[in-house]
């Protein structure tokens, strides 16, 4: 009786976690950093449905001509980001409020610093939480006229350290890099994937589940980074929501969900590989960098997608003993169930 309980009170311990961890969907930022003799620009556009409410509105504002709330926009930016270069603070200068092209769904902020200095160790510090909100994460690219490489300001980590005299390539391994961390970091796509596992039968069930998804995501990846095949985000993400609650509300309610699970898994795979797209279509990689940048992150997503089904299956596993061989699946499914329901609604309604 004891462990049993033990293991109920571990379950509900992990919805609670998980629950308060899923239910704030972390903000991206889209950000675009160019040296160039001793000039650093700083170009920044968010998605305007991510964000809290009260960012929307000032950005909103801002980008509609009111003065006050570009003054606010520009004071949360100075205050957010600074670059020191050679052990100096570079100088902001303008802060540039707009949109992002025929996109009204975002919003670019853009500053202009000057530098004392114009070679050294360049230190960029950004923290935008106070105003984007406390889950907020930036993901670009930095460009030196040595060349380019990927960054990415988040939880981990809030400043960038770059020696601009060293050549800096956009190497595999920081492609792959970036793929786990945005797939680990990616809550949907995880929920998605406890959805679609959490009643697996098998090795070969899950195995089935898993090469599907894959397939499908790294064909819709790739179409759409290569440009050839190109779907807003304000569709995409109500579709990927939408994808959570139909496999969760399967489990539910469906006599045999596990039963050709992989044509579920497919389907919907197509769709969050255009989710995952938005993050590297809009880095402005050309040429043999954006192949390399395609492969790298796509294999880094699923090295972050192996490492979260490797942990999530045996804790699966060991909760759904006994009478947990029934309960278990079904209590994730429900708390899955309500958190897709959440997002679904908020996507369409809120952006």
């Amino acid at each position: 009786m004891t462990a049993r309980l033990m293991r109920w009170a571990a379950l509900w311990l992990a919805l609670i976690v998980c629950g308060g961890a899923f239910a704030h969907v972390t903000t991206t930022g889209l950000l675009r950093i160019e040296f160039t003799g001793g000039r650093v620009l700083y170009a920044l556009s968010v998605a305007l449905p991510e964000l809290p409410a009260s960012a929307t509105a000032t950005l909103t504002a801002a980008t509609n001509g009111d003065r006050a709330a570009a003054e606010t926009v520009a004071e949360a930016a100075r205050r957010s980001v600074t670059v020191d270069l050679d052990g100096g603070r570079c100088r902001a200068g303008r802060v540039r409020i707009g949109g992002a092209g025929t996109n009204e769904t975002r919003a670019t902020v853009e500053i202009d610093f000057t530098c004392d200095a114009s070679h050294g160790r360049l230190d960029i510090t950004e923290d935008w939480r106070a105003f984007l909100g406390e889950h907020y994460q930036t993901l670009g690219n930095l460009r030196t006229p040595s060349g380019e490489r990927p960054v990415i300001f988040g939880e981990e980590a809030r400043s960038i350290t770059v020696d601009i005299d060293r050549t800096i390539g956009t190497g595999w391994f920081d492609f792959v890099k970036l793929g786990i961390e945005h797939i680990l970091t990616g809550y949907d796509h995880l929920l998605f994937l406890v959805a679609l596992l959490v009643t697996a039968r098998g090795v070969w069930s899950v195995v089935s589940i898993v090469t599907a998804f894959t397939l499908a995501h790294s064909v819709t990846l790739s179409v759409a980074a290569l440009g050839i095949v190109t779907i807003p985000d304000r569709i995409i993400e109500p579709l990927i929501a939408a994808t959570i609650v139909w496999v969760a509300l399967e489990n539910l309610f469906a006599a045999e969900p596990d039963r050709r699970r992989w044509i579920w898994s497919f389907g919907f795979g197509l769709v969050h590989g255009f989710g995952f797209a938005s993050v590297l279509g809009e880095l402005g990689l050309k040429g043999v960098t954006l192949v390399r940048g395609l492969v790298g992150f796509n294999v880094g997503v699923e090295i972050g997608q192996l490492i979260f089904v490797a942990v999530f299956l045996p804790a699966l596993m060991w909760l759904s003993r006994g009478r947990g061989a029934r309960l278990a699946p079904r209590i994730a499914s429900l708390t899955v169930a309500v958190i897709g329901t959440y997002w679904l609604v908020e996507r369409i309604f809120v952006g």
